[in-house]
């Protein structure tokens, strides 16, 4: 019994293929730091939708829209920079990790996102109950 294939489905590990080259050329980085670069962003969800139809664009057309994503979701203000590299630092510290291990653990479950949305209040409030709100959204998204 033969299964239909999507035109999509058998598109994509050459259009991800010729995505990641581009972000390794352009970006000057390694291949793992190129993938992670494309699957963690919204695009990446996007690319595979029927309404899209975005497997039909050229790489450096797929590219720039990972770059608009990426500058639109990349603008905090300094102030709220600060405040993410003060968490990243404090729980690192917390967690007794590296940095890198928390800047993925971040990424991963969009602890940044929260940070950003909540950052009105939060920064106002002690190391301790910022250690304390980040481990609580933290339990809630791994569950």
């Amino acid at each position: 019994m033969e299964t239909e294939v999507k035109m999509e489905d058998a598109i994509m590990p050459f259009k991800v293929q010729q995505l990641v080259e581009i972000i390794m050329q352009k970006k000057s980085i390694g291949f793992t730091d190129a993938l992670h670069y494309l699957y963690t962003t919204d695009f990446y969800q996007q690319l595979l939708s029927d309404e899209t139809k975005w497997w039909y664009d050229s790489g450096l057309s797929l590219y720039e829209r990972i770059e608009n994503e990426k500058q639109e979701s990349f603008l905090p203000d300094r102030k709220q920079m600060l405040f993410g590299v003060f968490c990243v630092e404090n729980y690192k510290n917390h967690l007794r990790q590296s940095a890198e291990e928390i800047v993925r653990l971040f990424s991963i479950y969009k602890v940044f996102d929260f940070l950003q949305e909540g950052y009105d209040v939060l920064h106002t409030q002690g190391k301790e109950y910022i250690m304390e709100e980040i481990d609580g959204f933290l339990k809630v998204r791994t569950v």
